[in-house]
């Protein structure tokens, strides 16, 4: 449970998020309130937003307790001059001392961290990679990043499955989706399967990979994802050629991948934009 009451807003607000029922998609809109008052014009290059913060908007982790932010030394003055901060701990690293303040014991801001570790783009915010979070949480070594550190660790192990192998889970998420979408249109038997070829077919997945990449509606992390399957060494199967086999492939994968990481919201955002809903 995370309770928040801050008065960076003109009049207190009070937000109680109970993670387990509401999950990250409720964390957003809190993170975004209060990072759209906490974060100067927004600008993205002068901060970070790290460790567990960082690990639940990369929807591996479902609670924090507060938000750390690396911030540029620019940008920790503005805070300063804006915020009631309260000097939280001195941190000395590599020689180098620095301060850490809390603005209503939920914002955690230093110039700490700022500019060492790679960041990814999420809902417009410069957010820590999870391979970033766990070189942080592996030097950092608490008894309380334990748990993220085998998280993280896991995390990354699946983003090394075999292509082929998030394809083939793929294959029956995205079957699934398309058999439930038809039986909702009241469809004869013989009529179901006719229409599933308009969806299901490598031809046809090969033209809906084409109109997502085409539109910008996938991340980053989510292109590789697709171009590593796309690239992936395989055989043309009998009913495609080889080049639209692999695009069909891309597309597979990346909904097993989503699947596997336990992306359900993102796998029906995809799949609605495939059957038009």
């Amino acid at each position: 449970m995370l309770i928040i009451s801050m008065s960076v807003f003109s009049t207190p607000i009070h937000y109680t998020v109970w993670y387990s029922i509401l999950g990250t998609y409720v964390f957003m809109i809190v993170f975004s309130c209060l990072l759209k008052k906490i974060l100067v014009n927004h600008k993205t290059e002068k901060y970070i937003i790290i460790s567990s913060a960082a690990m639940v908007l990369n929807n591996i982790k479902n609670e924090t307790k507060d938000i750390d932010i690396a911030v540029d030394e620019e940008y920790e003055k503005e805070l300063l001059k804006k915020y009631k901060c309260e000097l939280e701990r001195e941190i000395i690293d590599k020689n180098k001392k620095y301060k850490a303040y809390m603005i209503d014991n939920i914002i955690n801001f230093s110039t700490h961290y700022y500019g060492e570790y790679k960041t990814k783009n999420i809902e417009e915010y410069n957010v820590q990679t999870i391979e970033e979070i766990l070189k942080l949480k592996q030097k950092l070594n608490r008894e309380k990043d334990k748990k993220d550190i085998k998280i993280l660790k896991e995390e990354i192990n699946k983003k090394n499955i075999n292509s082929l192998s998030l394809a083939y889970l793929g294959d029956a998420v995205y079957e699934l989706y398309i058999r439930k979408h038809l039986l909702n249109k009241n469809l004869k038997v013989n009529e179901l399967q006719k229409k599933s070829v308009d969806y299901v077919s490598a031809k046809a997945q090969s033209k809906y990979l084409e109109k997502i990449l085409e539109n910008k509606i996938l991340t980053e992390e989510e292109i590789k994802i697709v171009k590593r399957a796309r690239n992936h060494k395989s055989h043309s199967s009998k009913s495609a050629d080889i080049i639209t086999y692999k695009k069909s492939t891309g597309l597979e994968a990346l909904i097993g991948y989503l699947e596997i990481t336990n992306n359900k919201d993102r796998i029906k955002e995809i799949m609605k934009y495939i059957v038009g809903e």
